[in-house]
């Protein structure tokens, strides 16, 4: 019976570091349209917006996707480092003054532990 609980106990603690070690993060910066951003509020407009190219400081580390939430409607999927169709029409039901957020940024090497809030102007 020892030798049972024990060899569960091993199997449990070497499942938990695999899934720990699996879970990486990236120590890349974040960069939108080439400027530092790390947890940090931008007011764009619109068109702005649309343009936004994500990318990190490292040449290494690329953006492969991320997560977009605007008010009021469900979170979007972004599959890159650009704005897709899918998010085109979330931006549509947005007004001035609304704040867009970027968050949950994958990468190449891991997840990138910063976000971006995007104040719409004009």
């Amino acid at each position: 019976m020892r030798i049972l609980v024990f060899s569960l106990f091993l199997c449990f603690n070497l499942f938990t570091s695999q899934a720990q070690s699996n879970s990486k993060f990236s120590d890349a910066s974040l960069l939108v349209n080439g400027k530092e951003c790390d947890k940090c509020t931008l007011e764009l407009t619109r068109e702005e917006l649309k343009k936004i190219n994500l990318s990190t400081n490292n040449e290494n580390v690329k953006i492969s996707g991320f997560k977009l939430k605007v008010a009021g409607r469900s979170t979007v999927a972004v599959y890159g480092h650009k704005f897709n169709s899918k998010t085109f029409s979330a931006l549509r039901q947005t007004s001035v003054g609304d704040r867009v957020h970027i968050f949950g940024i994958d990468s190449n090497k891991g997840v990138i532990k910063s976000f971006c809030i995007v104040k719409l102007i004009k």
